[in-house]
């Protein structure tokens, strides 16, 4: 599901928070009187000259911007919708994440006015690397809001005039037609995202304290906020302290997000922090490594950013490349939705959906790779999964195993759909739906997938 996102809200609010709480704890002389800027351009470059001295490059132009009303930004939307998403996806939207266990709600009827709703209601500002200007939205915040949202799409533009965020990110143009899946995407998209993340809360600190922030106090920040869950999030966000502090407008944006589907908030939510966590780890060594990131040394998958560690030490994802589908005799009922990967960071996201949230990140470490292909029946709503895993070692395997079983109990108990795993070393074959008597063809279909080479 290659989703471009634009979402920009709660991960800023998060991180102003986190912030603010660790440099109340730390002594610092008190910040100067803000007073609110009348003029926009003249607010953004005085914070873009603030970023680069706290990154120490400099911007090879002045970076506009604009203004917006929520009703240009929905018809932004809408447009890049249209243009980044194949009308085929749109339409089985709902019918693929129900099938893959990562929505267990009502169903999506459509997809593209949820999206739109969910952007609309929660962006700030952001910026747009094919008119090379950042707009607002949100234009009635508090100081320090305001200053984070503008230092966070400032910094957009620093890397769009250093890396260009569009090549960067088009993970399908590369030589190897395997790294064009959804999870490399949402690992380079936690790179960009991410890193804006963390200038944004070394801005901020500096803004309030006068001087740059010590790196166990950030270490303390980044682990505050990274690690939090969406209810910890959510009951920060809304005491009255917080309301406060962020201003009715961003308060308006947490208060829609209770009703955004919980997959959306995990990735929406994973690309800032998760992002931050892992681009400050990879910075410890100095910003010229982060800078590898965008050039050498991309991540390849989010096992990358949920492990900095395994990014090092240049651990690649297992690649699978399904057969000609429209060749196999079991599948001749059934229409091809969509193929792409999960990733580590979506496995968490299913297991917390299905009701296995304990278990969710054990789970789902030690991926090694993965392929998925949904179908639906030609002549009905019936959908069929079949899905290929592999892990680091048998005993990953066998505990990813043993939760999905508990999953695959879950996602049939009311749809009576019928279900296979089986386990064989380090990897693990799974077919969910079709008729009991087709499941043995359909599992030999899973367990024919090639390694990509």
């Amino acid at each position: 599901m290659k989703l471009g996102s634009i979402f920009r809200g709660l991960a800023v609010a998060m991180v102003v928070l986190g912030a603010h709480g660790a440099h109340s704890e730390t002594p610092a002389a008190a910040p100067p009187a803000a007073t609110a800027p009348t003029d926009a351009q003249v607010a953004a470059d005085k914070i873009a000259r603030e970023i680069e001295q706290i990154r120490g490059v400099t911007y090879t132009h002045p970076v506009r911007v604009e203004s917006q009303s929520v009703e240009s930004f929905g018809q932004f939307v809408s447009r890049e919708l249209d243009e980044a998403v194949p009308e085929p996806l749109r339409r089985n939207y709902g019918r693929i994440v129900s099938a893959l266990g990562l929505y267990k709600g009502p169903p999506i009827e459509d997809f593209s006015s949820m999206m739109t709703t969910v952007m609309t209601s929660q962006v700030g500002a952001y910026y747009d690397p094919k008119k090379q200007a950042f707009f607002v939205l949100m234009n009635d915040v508090p100081d320090m809001m305001q200053g984070a949202l503008y230092s966070h799409e400032l910094y957009h533009a620093l890397q769009d005039q250093r890396f260009d965020l569009n090549r960067f990110m088009d993970v399908c143009k590369k030589k190897d037609a395997h790294a064009c899946n959804s999870d490399a995407e949402l690992a380079r998209r936690a790179v960009v995202e991410g890193e804006a993340t963390y200038m944004m809360m070394l801005w901020m600190i500096q803004k309030a304290s006068g001087k740059p922030a010590p790196r166990d106090m950030l270490a303390q920040v980044v682990a505050q906020t990274s690690n939090a869950s969406m209810d910890q999030l959510r009951a920060t966000l809304k005491n009255p302290q917080a309301v406060k502090m962020m201003g009715e407008q961003m308060k308006g944006a947490i208060d829609a997000a209770d009703s955004i589907p919980a997959f959306i908030m995990d990735a929406m939510m994973g690309v800032y922090l998760k992002g931050m966590s892992f681009v400050f780890a990879v910075q410890d060594e100095g910003w010229s490594e982060v800078e590898k990131l965008y050039g050498e040394d991309p991540p390849l998958s989010t096992e990358h950013i949920l492990h900095p560690e395994k990014w090092l030490a240049h651990e690649s994802p297992v690649a699978f490349e399904w057969p000609k589908f429209e060749k196999l005799k079991p599948l001749r009922e059934w229409e091809l939705m969509d193929v792409d990967v999960l990733g580590e960071f979506q496995w968490r996201t299913v297991f917390r959906e299905q009701g296995f949230a304990k278990e969710a990140e054990s789970a789902a470490s030690g991926w090694g790779g993965d392929r998925y292909a949904v179908f639906k029946r030609k002549d009905s709503d019936a959908t069929l999964l079949l899905l290929r895993t592999s892990w680091d070692d048998e005993a990953e395997a066998k505990e990813f195993a043993d939760v999905y079983r508990k999953v695959q109990a879950a996602k049939s108990a009311d749809a009576g759909v019928s279900t296979r795993l089986e386990q064989k070393g380090v990897d693990v074959f799974i077919v969910e739906g079709g008729e009991k008597q087709h499941l043995d063809s359909l599992l030999k279909i899973v367990k024919r997938v090639k390694h990509a080479h």
